[in-house]
């Protein structure tokens, strides 16, 4: 977020596999996603990752 709003999203549909993870790998996937795509533009820079998925949070901290 920058000055409080959103300044970029990304979408991706899930493939075969993908279908069969469990919860918690299906809600990380997404993070690992979007830090794949966007590691040029925050290399070096601090990032925040926010979640609501209860497992995740542990990951985080």
């Amino acid at each position: 977020m920058q000055n409080g709003k959103f300044i970029a999203y990304a979408s991706k549909q899930l493939k075969i596999h993908e279908k069969n993870y469990l919860t918690h790998d299906l809600e990380l996937d997404p993070v690992v996603f979007s830090l794949k795509i966007w590691h040029h533009y925050i290399y070096g820079d601090h990032v925040d990752a926010f979640t609501n998925h209860k497992s995740l949070q542990y990951v985080f901290s």
